[in-house]
C-alpha cells in the first residue's frame, strides 16, 4: 500500500526561510490606510494657536495692527480682511486636529496652505522696505512663511505615501467640482492679477491698499482659489468636502461683516462695493452647497 507524502518542504530548509523574509517583508511595507499621522496633527495644532492668536489681534482688535504688527496695516478694514482668513483658519486647523481621520479629508487645506504661504513670502520681500526689521514679530513672520511651504511639502509627501486615491469620483460630487472649477479658476485669474498689479486694481478695491497689502490680500484670494481647483480635481468622496467648504464659508461670512464693522473705511460705496459682497455671497452659496454634499457619518468618516 502506498504511503503519500505531502509535498511540503521540511523546517529550516531555503523554501521555507524564503517564505519568512517574504512575510517579514510585508510586515514592514506602509499601510495605506490613509490616516493623518501624530506629526501631521501635533504641525496643525501649531497653526490652530497662531490662527487663534492672529484672529484674535486683527478681527478683533484691527486698531492695533498700525502699530503692533509685522508691517503697519491701515485702514482697520484691511487688518480685518486678513484676520478673517485666520478666522476661517481656526475652523479649518480645529476640525483637522479635533475631527478628521483621514488625510483625503483635509489636504486641500495643505495646498491653500502652500499657496499662501509663498504669495506672502513673496509680497514681503517684495515690499521689505515696509517692514521694521528691528522688531521680532517681524522676523516672527517672515519666518513662519518662509519655513511653512517647507514643512507643508515634507508632511504632504509624507501623507500622500500612505494614502491611496480612489480612481472613480463619486457622481454626487460632478457638480461641486464644476462649479469649483470655475470659482476657482475666476478667483485665482484676478488674485494673479492683483498681485502683479496691486497699484492698478487695489484702486477699485472698496477701501484703500497699499501696494503690500494688496498683494496680501491676492495671497489670501490665491489660497481660495488653490484650494477650490484641487477640490475640482481631487474631491472623490463626500466625506471628503466637509472642510474645505466649512472653511470657505466661514471666510465669507467674517468678510462679509467688514464693511459693516468698519464702515468709515468704505470709501468706494458704489460698484467696489458691490462686486465685493456679490463675489462673497456667490462663494458663500457654493460653501453652502459642497456642505450639503457631506455624506452625514459623524467625524470617523473624515
Amino acid at each position: 500500500m502506498a504511503v503519500l507524502i505531502p509535498d511540503t518542504p521540511p523546517a529550516g530548509t531555503a523554501a521555507v526561510r524564503d517564505r519568512r523574509r517574504r512575510s517579514a517583508a510585508a510586515l514592514r511595507l506602509p499601510r495605506y490606510d490613509g490616516r493623518i499621522r501624530p506629526v501631521t496633527r501635533a504641525a496643525v495644532a501649531g497653526l490652530l494657536v497662531l490662527a487663534v492668536l492672529n484672529a484674535i489681534f486683527l478681527y478683533g482688535l484691527p486698531g492695533l495692527a498700525d502699530s503692533e504688527y509685522a508691517w503697519p496695516i491701515k485702514p482697520r478694514a484691511s487688518a480685518a480682511f486678513i484676520g478673517a482668513g485666520y478666522l476661517a483658519g481656526v475652523v479649518a486647523t480645529a476640525l483637522v486636529v479635533f475631527a478628521a481621520r483621514r488625510w483625503r479629508s483635509v489636504q486641500a487645506l495643505a495646498v491653500a496652505l502652500l499657496t499662501l504661504s509663498i504669495g506672502l513670502i513673496a509680497a514681503t520681500l517684495i515690499n521689505r522696505h515696509t517692514f521694521e526689521w528691528e522688531y521680532v514679530r517681524t522676523w516672527a513672520w517672515t519666518v513662519v512663511y518662509a519655513t511653512a511651504p517647507f514643512g507643508v511639502l515634507a508632511l504632504g509627501l509624507r501623507q500622500r505615501s500612505v494614502t491611496l486615491r480612489p480612481t472613480l469620483a463619486d457622481p454626487r460630487l460632478d457638480g461641486l467640482r464644476r462649479l469649483s472649477l470655475v470659482a476657482g479658476g475666476l478667483l485665482g485669474a484676478y488674485a494673479v492679477a492683483l498681485f502683479a498689479c496691486p497699484g492698478a486694481l487695489g484702486d477699485d478695491w472698496p477701501w484703500p491698499l497699499t501696494p503690500l497689502m494688496a498683494q496680501a490680500v491676492a495671497s489670501w484670494l490665491a489660497m481660495i482659489a488653490a484650494a477650490l481647483l484641487w477640490s475640482a480635481y481631487d474631491l472623490r468622496r463626500t466625506s471628503e468636502v466637509l472642510i474645505p467648504y466649512a472653511t470657505l464659508g466661514a471666510w465669507c461670512l467674517a468678510l462679509l461683516a467688514v464693511p459693516a464693522l468698519h464702515a468709515g473705511d468704505v470709501t468706494r460705496s458704489g460698484l467696489p462695493l458691490l462686486l465685493y459682497l456679490g463675489a462673497l455671497l456667490v462663494l458663500l452659496g457654493l460653501a453652502a452647497y459642497g456642505v450639503t454634499r457631506t455624506r452625514r457619518a459623524g467625524p470617523l468618516a473624515l
